[in-house]
């Protein structure tokens, strides 16, 4: 039987492949029965406003993460309509600062391009891309720094909702999407990543993120194997606060 090749087995060396067979990472850790959508920073200062190249992308955002930003949007929305239909929570980041960017913190002094003013609050260029717009029972959380828990209420919100598997799409599989998954894990939530759902502007960087995700911290698994998932959960009965 032919094993179906994975993002990051062109990254991998003879050595790594050989570890990876005899250590026993990245069995499959299995969906929980009450899960919520989490979409991480799909907004477009890193999808931009069309799909186009990455190099011609970077001229207007620093943030711009090519056209896979875009595919991998085209992977969300039907995802993003079966959790609505079985009235699952659906969280959403706003990765935005004010306009001195003093809530940016040291983050400003890793890029030279860390000053432009794409990243403000109430722009055009921080909202969450059209075809994934949050409605009004959605939840929204703001951050500042890379892992969704950190500095917010995002823990409070999914022990009231008892949620125990998180499915996380969106950007960056190196950076926000990372931070977030090690930081769900480590609070013992299970947690599914579907592979064509995440994205990064370097290739390799989001290969290896990936590999290394689910090796310890996560099923990184077909996006149709989740919508599978989904389909058979039953209706999610309202919360009430």
């Amino acid at each position: 039987m032919t094993t179906k090749k994975r993002i990051w087995d062109d990254f991998l060396t003879e050595r790594d492949q050989k570890v990876l067979a005899q250590a026993g990472y990245g069995k499959r850790g299995g969906f929980g029965t009450r899960p919520a959508l989490f979409i991480i920073d799909v907004q477009y200062n890193f999808c931009g406003d069309k799909p186009e190249d990455i190099l011609e992308g970077l001229q207007q955002y620093r943030t711009h993460c090519g056209e896979e930003a875009w595919k991998a949007v085209e992977h969300i929305v039907p995802l993003l309509e079966l959790a609505r239909e079985k009235n699952l929570p659906v969280f959403y980041t706003e990765s935005a600062r004010r306009p001195d960017l003093l809530d940016s913190g040291v983050q400003v002094g890793k890029n030279h391009r860390g000053g432009e003013k794409t990243v403000l609050a109430e722009t055009h260029a921080t909202q969450t891309v059209a075809p994934l717009a949050p409605r009004p029972q959605d939840i929204r959380i703001t951050k500042q720094k890379p892992s969704c828990f950190f500095g917010t209420t995002f823990m409070s919100h999914l022990n009231f909702l008892d949620v125990d598997t998180l499915i996380l799409v969106g950007c960056t599989s190196s950076g926000c999407l990372r931070a977030t998954t090690v930081d769900a894990y480590s609070f013992n939530f299970k947690v599914v990543i579907p592979e064509e759902c995440a994205f990064d502007r370097f290739q390799s960087s989001h290969a290896m993120s990936l590999f290394d995700l689910n090796c310890k911290y996560a099923d990184v698994i077909p996006t149709d194997e989740v919508a599978t998932y989904l389909r058979e959960l039953p209706v999610r009965q309202a919360a009430q606060g």
